[in-house]
């Protein structure tokens, strides 16, 4: 009897040990939506000012991992024969506001990709040296640069939640397509409790 409560009390262990790994958030998760679809109406938005991408089209990815973020950063692939057209912000269900991310970055250079990410080096997004200019962020993946507007404020919020872009044209002559988008998330995950018990 004493070696059968044994056995047991190993296999409750692994269980435990395997519901802890499956509940747990990895240091970095990436989420993608894939909408293909076309930025309309032309010349739609509605806030040229603040930028705030209201008028277009908007697109949602929910994450479901449970724990608080420490770092958002946000892969665009987004085609246009006029660049400077695109307006685009994010928002979360858990706060932290609109965040302006690109508004009239390299006027006529085709397309938009590129990795929005608040810590990098290589500076502004709308600098020559990243989407400013007509010859790059033309093809994937294009460069990491620095949004608009930081994505900082995202940083501490709780997760799970629902991640909104909206993307719209600020110009007449050409309509864009939003291809893809990801969310790269750092996070802690929330504490896991486990209860010890013993076999009889």
């Amino acid at each position: 009897m004493r070696r059968r409560s044994t056995k047991l009390g190993l296999a409750l262990c692994a269980v435990a040990v395997g519901l802890l790994a499956l509940s747990s958030w990895a240091a970095t998760i990436t989420k993608t939506s894939s909408p293909n679809t076309a930025i309309l109406p032309d010349n739609g938005c509605t806030n040229d000012t603040t930028g705030n991408g209201a008028g277009g089209i908007t697109d949602t990815i929910v994450v479901t991992e449970a724990g608080t973020l420490t770092d958002v950063n946000l892969v665009v692939a987004m085609t246009q024969s006029w660049r400077g057209d695109f307006q685009v912000a994010l928002s979360y269900t858990g706060g932290g506001g609109t965040q302006q991310l690109i508004n009239n970055h390299g006027t006529s250079g085709d397309n938009y990709f590129a990795t929005l990410d608040s810590d990098s080096a290589n500076g502004l997004c709308s600098a020559a040296a990243n989407c400013g200019t007509t010859t790059n962020c033309v093809t994937a993946p294009g460069p990491t640069c620095v949004p608009d507007v930081a994505l900082t404020p995202f940083n501490g919020l709780a997760s799970p939640g629902t991640w909104t872009l909206a993307v719209c044209d600020r110009a007449t002559g050409d309509t864009g397509t939003l291809q893809s988008w990801s969310l790269v998330l750092t996070g802690d995950p929330l504490p896991v409790e486990l209860t010890t018990f013993t076999v009889e």
